[in-house]
């Protein structure tokens, strides 16, 4: 018999219950959902000794022409009864029930052939009150995704902005016909009812937005880190950057990390979203994170595991919902999920435990992996391949319990909660072991944060630095030589521009240029001048006004002010400018020096240093400063604590799943 391959997590009952329109939503008990995958086992063995005898049910004897029939034979019902050793009403109403959806299907394909009228099979995913959780919807298949988002919402009771409907494993985007979509009749789509009562609806009235949002600052946050990687730009106020499980940033190409970025980011709403156990909008976020990750090359996405964990996190979506239609979604997903898992940790896990030492942590993400495995598994009626991976997963999840009692130990010792659960995770519950692992992490994090703002600090002042005469970026590292020996910042900055960063040459500028001694700091550091500096100075002889400048220009250094005093006859201009702005009489010594060494500008270093950035990135508008803080601040209210969070799971909602699949799979034998 053909009929459609039981959905995932559903029945393939009819949904006459969607006739009636003013039905309502009833939770289901677990007696009932054990019901409902008992008849679903029943049926697709009914299904099979069906399709191996030919038997048609849609066909006479067993219906008539107008669809109808008066009782299937006593000799078929005895003979599956027996074979099967069910009950005879048992195979009786099973019958009588992939009859019923034969002949069904048989008259929407008829229909679609003759009229072009398709028929959706629609399940409703969301809590409250709906008028059905399944229904059908006839519609041809040009209608846009916006109208049938209005047909959804006359069929279910909900406005079109709460409805979001899934297919193939996509959201339908409202601007395209279903037909462009990989739509097809009896195609079965899954919607997601963001808003399920008038109460909670006030409270989510901006959800529908939620996931638009979320792209918006994921592009805009995107394009703010590509600035950190243009010398030319003001680069990254926010501190953000992708970084490996370690911390440590990565280094991407500049085509590649916009679309990674914005990827990321809307997996990590996503997966903000799935530990809050929102699972709808965490379905949206990923998916819409997926489709950003497709436009990166296919080495970057094998290169790292956040691919093959946001596969991974989508089906864990789809179990959670309890109904998804897109079996073939899910079993692909898992697939990817265990080839890059594979790639990336090896086959045995041996390449992570030689790169971080132990493969704990991970494990927990091959709980989940092979529970899932098994669940899909059971739905397509592969028994075997179902028990092997749901002992797969237990014995994982075996290994991994945490001890309570360590776990408290761990906690009052000052740890969090994460890092004492994954710790113990990492070192088989050894707590001395687990105190070590944790603290050498944190030691690792802190090394790199320290890195990390070095790096940040030394790009800051390149940009401060500004450029040679031939168009280079001073180089930082000999900046800091010729500081370490002895001669003022803002003096060493225009000599590496007029000499094109030749250190020699910098160094007999400086010697036969003196007025370049006095130019500003290009990266001064506040400094209060006491009047304990200021009696050093005026007790050699210096005057007082003067004192003052050349201990703000020295950052308050007093041989460095006494230097510049001697140098310049004790007298020197009027406070000398912050980095960025000059003095006329700054400028003015500079610019003869600056036009023979060939630059076109004509302006003191400092003040060149700020000219690049300015030229090529205009000042951003306040209207652009404030959309992308609040782009920032959503993202960093999901962004977790740190790298390893992903892994810091409880594992309470896999054990249950596997405890009732198992249960499952036992008492289905009894068939």
């Amino acid at each position: 018999v053909v009929t459609p391959e039981v959905p995932l997590f559903t029945s393939t009952v009819g949904s006459n219950e969607c006739q009636q329109q003013n039905s309502q939503v009833v939770q289901m008990s677990e007696s009932e959902k054990m019901n409902r995958l008992h008849t679903e086992e029943v049926q697709r063995r009914l299904r099979n000794v069906l399709n191996r005898d030919g038997i048609k049910l849609w066909e006479p004897p067993y219906t008539n022409n107008d669809g109808t029939a008066d009782q299937l034979p006593e000799t078929l019902i005895s003979r599956y009864s027996e074979e099967l050793r069910m009950s005879a009403d048992v195979v009786a109403a099973n019958l009588e029930d992939l009859r019923l959806h034969a002949v069904r299907k048989l008259a929407s394909r008829r229909k679609f052939q003759d009229s072009g009228v398709a028929t959706l099979k629609v399940k409703l995913a969301g809590k409250g009150s709906l008028k059905c959780s399944s229904f059908e919807v006839e519609t041809t298949l040009q209608i846009s995704g916006k109208d049938f988002k209005k047909l959804l919402s006359e069929k279910c009771g909900l406005t079109v902005d709460h409805l979001k409907p899934i297919a193939m494993g996509r959201v339908i985007k409202d601007d395209l016909p279903l037909s462009s979509q990989h739509i097809s009749n009896n195609a079965q789509v899954l919607v997601v009812c963001l808003s399920e009562s008038e109460a909670e609806a006030q409270r989510k009235e901006d959800q529908m937005s939620k996931v638009r949002r979320a792209r918006e600052g994921a592009e805009l946050l995107a394009n703010t880190l590509a600035a950190d990687d243009d010398m030319d730009q003001d680069g990254n106020d926010y501190h953000l950057q992708i970084a490996d499980q370690s911390g440590r940033a990565l280094q991407i190409p500049h085509e590649e990390k916009k679309a990674l970025t914005v990827a990321m980011t809307l997996n990590e709403r996503g997966k903000a979203a799935l530990k809050r156990k929102q699972h709808g909008e965490a379905l949206l976020l990923l998916l819409e994170a997926d489709r950003e990750f497709q436009q990166c090359r296919s080495e970057i996405l094998q290169a790292v595991d956040n691919y093959a964990i946001l596969c991974l996190d989508i089906a864990w979506c789809y179990l959670c919902l309890k109904n998804v239609t897109a079996l073939p979604d899910a079993q692909n997903r898992l697939q990817k999920c265990e080839q890059l898992f594979h790639k990336s940790y090896g086959n045995n896990l041996e390449r992570l435990t030689t790169v971080k030492g132990s493969s704990g942590q991970e494990k927990a993400l091959f709980v989940r992996l092979h529970l899932l495995q098994g669940v899909v598994a059971f739905h397509q009626g592969r028994r075997n391949q179902a028990v092997a991976e749901l002992a797969k997963a237990d014995a994982f999840l075996r290994q991994l319990q945490v001890d309570e009692t360590k776990l408290t130990e761990l906690m009052t010792m000052g740890f969090s909660t994460a890092e004492a659960r994954l710790g113990l995770r990492a070192c088989s519950n050894n707590v001395q072991a687990a105190v070590t692992h944790i603290m050498q992490k944190q030691e690792e994090r802190r090394e790199i944060r320290k890195k990390e703002q070095e790096e940040r600090r030394q790009k800051k002042l390149a940009r401060k630095l500004g450029k040679t005469a031939n168009g280079e970026w001073v180089k930082v590292d000999l900046y800091n030589a010729l500081v370490n020996m002895g001669f003022p910042k803002g003096g060493a900055g225009a000599a590496l521009q007029q000499t094109n960063n030749n250190i020699q040459q910098a160094i007999q500028v400086l010697q036969d240029q003196p007025e370049l001694l006095t130019l500003p700091d290009p990266d001064p550091v506040p400094v209060d001048i006491t009047d304990e500096m200021l009696v050093q100075l005026v007790s050699l002889g210096f005057d007082p006004e003067m004192s003052r400048r050349a201990l703000q220009s020295c950052q308050g250094i007093a041989q460095r002010a006494i230097d510049m005093l001697l140098q310049n006859a004790g007298i020197l201009p009027e406070v000398l400018p912050a980095a960025g702005s000059t003095s006329a009489s700054s400028n003015s010594a500079a610019s003869s020096s600056a036009a023979s060494s060939g630059s076109s500008s004509g302006a003191t270093p400092s003040s060149s240093s700020s000219s690049p950035s300015s030229e090529a990135s205009p000042a951003k508008s306040p209207e652009d400063l404030k959309r992308e803080k609040e782009a920032y601040e959503e993202l960093a209210s999901d962004l977790a604590e740190h790298e390893e969070d992903y892994l810091d799971l409880t594992l309470e909602e896999e054990s249950s799943f596997l405890q009732e699949y198992k249960a499952l799979l036992e008492s289905t034998l009894s068939f």
